[in-house]
């Protein structure tokens, strides 16, 4: 080509560039004008077509990361000289991606979590029950064994029990009681006498309207036999006595005279067995309070020996609290 044809040429390719960045700027042109320029500019040098090297280059990427792309090169398309171009200095250079293309990896907000209910209770040791006169009755006191609390009875007539120091059980309330309980190998956890080893006892005479107790070779959830209108009792197995081995049992117990509204649900060994059950005679008696009491209380006609221990003793406000 002549050389005053590639001169013209060369002017109606920067008057076209200066018309599609915004005409001539102090300021360094942006990245896409130097780009345009420079591969217009290798093609008018080339005889190749500068219509198509124009729309190749000002897309949003490189012709190599486009789907179905060839290189930006169809048939008879020259390929721009290599050149090395010195990023602009107020913005960052992009990563190196082997024709792969880069999605930015949004950033992941650290989820809030909430602290589990604190335990209002727990029976660290025997300063942490009431030791009150009246529930040793006709045997040794309970005594700490390691981490276990043991309560023994050798004879009849013959009681053994302690308070845990929690407050009184009122109307509205609604606790969870947990504990890890083992009866020896020797106790006679076969007979239908009244064996109860944790009571959620009336404040007045007469028998609970909560108790765990052993019978017919299971723990049993039992009450109502005292219910000031008459007895209104219920009865509700967790599965097998624990003869010879630890077993994890949680109670929860919402206290309330009402049928209605009180209720009982028991696990034992990490499976739900008692699911809110609601007592016929309610689980409190009405116009009274309860506490809780632990250990071995029986029926006087039993004189084999026998023992009881607990451990990890505890009260909270959820089931989370006390597992």
């Amino acid at each position: 080509m002549p050389q005053h044809r590639l001169l013209d040429r060369h002017g109606e390719v920067e008057a076209r560039l200066r018309r599609m960045t915004g005409g001539t700027s102090h300021r360094r042109p942006p990245r896409n004008a130097r780009n345009l320029t420079a591969v217009a500019l290798a093609g008018v040098v080339a005889g190749g077509a500068l219509a198509s090297t124009v729309e190749l280059t000002s897309g949003d990427g490189p012709p190599s990361q486009r789907p179905g792309s060839d290189g930006g090169r169809g048939p008879g398309t020259p390929q721009a000289p290599d050149r090395v171009e010195e990023p602009d200095r107020d913005v960052a250079a992009a990563p190196e991606t082997d024709g792969a293309v880069v999605t930015p990896t949004p950033a992941v907000a650290t989820p809030k979590t909430t602290a589990p209910a604190a335990p209002l209770w727990l029976g660290s040791g025997p300063e942490a029950f009431r030791a009150t006169p009246w529930n040793t009755v006709g045997t040794t006191p309970p005594r700490m064994d390691g981490d276990a609390l043991r309560f023994a009875v050798s004879g009849p007539y013959q009681r053994t029990e302690l308070e845990p120091a929690v407050p009184a059980l009122k109307e509205g309330d609604e606790l969870y009681f947990a504990f890890s309980v083992r009866l020896d190998e020797n106790f006679p956890a076969g007979g239908s006498s009244r064996q109860v080893i944790t009571q959620w006892k009336n404040d007045s005479p007469g028998s609970a309207p909560v108790d765990l107790r052993v019978w017919n070779g299971q723990l049993v959830l039992h009450g109502g036999h005292g219910h000031p209108s008459g007895p209104s009792t219920f009865t509700r197995s967790l599965g097998p006595a624990p003869v010879g081995r630890w077993s994890d049992v949680v109670v929860r117990v919402r206290f309330s005279a009402n049928p209605d509204e009180g209720s009982v649900s028991a696990w034992q060994d990490g499976e739900q067995e008692v699911g809110c059950y609601h007592p016929p005679g309610g689980t409190l008696y009405p116009g009274q309070t309860s506490y809780l009491k632990t250990g071995l209380a029986r029926e006087p006609t039993i004189t084999r020996p026998a023992e009881v221990a607990f451990r990890d003793w505890t009260v909270g406000p959820t089931l989370g609290s006390v597992r």
